[in-house]
């Protein structure tokens, strides 16, 4: 089931970007516009994690940080902070009273999955180094001489899901030719590390092979995760009216 997260903040903008973005990363999403707001639906609903606003009208975020952190029942709640304001005694006040992380707005895409991966799933060690999007693209894949057409089911900077029935064994070298629109082709080098056959259950994902890269550039690394983000969200970051989310550095 997908995590539940309250969104707390007092702009609109806000929490409407920074929700579209959230429920794209497979998030359940409680817009809340102000403290008390939050302070009732946490007596109906427990959220996994609250990205909480820290400088808001009548109730800020600090009163709202202490009210649950000095509640029994809801002091495990990771509070991830999401401020303006970056200023180190804000943070240093913010981490001594039991905050998540602290993350400035606006808020860098890489930055807040970071986060959130880590919040989640640090435990379960299931952490993904890199944003991964839905990519469905025809790619060209190169195994021993041959070259073989294939869609991609997903992508990241750091590889590829490509679909097939017949995927090639664990560990095998591979070379790549990924479109990328106007920008023309990206030719890489990868390796085999996961695959699923035809007859493993693919409610999740079908069958095909996953293509960890090897040897990237920076450039290349900063290539892919700008592409990655621009599937997810370009079409957020060009519609906002104030800057609430931006590309990652």
């Amino acid at each position: 089931m997908n995590k539940k997260i309250f969104l707390v903040d007092d702009s609109q903008a806000f929490l409407m970007y920074a929700g579209l973005l959230l429920k794209r990363l497979n998030y359940r999403v409680i817009p809340c516009e102000t403290g008390l707001e939050c302070l009732r639906l946490l007596n109906l609903t427990e959220p996994d994690a609250v990205l909480l606003d820290i400088h808001m009208p009548s109730f800020d975020g600090l009163k709202i940080l202490q009210h649950i952190k000095n509640d029994k029942k809801t002091a495990s709640i990771p509070v991830i902070i999401v401020s303006h304001d970056a200023s180190s005694e804000l943070i240093e006040k913010c981490m001594n009273l039991g905050s998540y992380d602290f993350l400035t707005k606006p808020i860098k895409i890489d930055e807040l999955y970071r986060v959130l991966e880590r919040c989640f799933y640090s435990d379960a060690n299931k952490i993904r180094k890199y944003l991964r999007e839905r990519f469905v693209k025809k790619v060209v894949v190169t195994y021993r001489g041959g070259h073989f057409d294939f869609y991609a089911e997903t992508l990241s900077a750091g590889g590829i899901y490509v679909r097939t029935r017949d995927p090639f064994p664990i560990g095998s070298d591979v070379e790549l030719t990924l479109p990328f629109g106007e920008k023309g082709s990206l030719f890489l080098k990868g390796t085999v590390i996961y695959t699923k056959k035809i007859f493993e259950d693919f409610m999740n994902f079908p069958p095909g092979m996953a293509i960890q890269f090897k040897g990237l550039l920076d450039n290349d690394v900063r290539t892919l995760k700008t592409y990655v983000e621009n599937l997810l969200a370009e079409d957020i970051l060009a519609s906002q009216e104030e800057c609430v989310i931006e590309k990652s550095q």
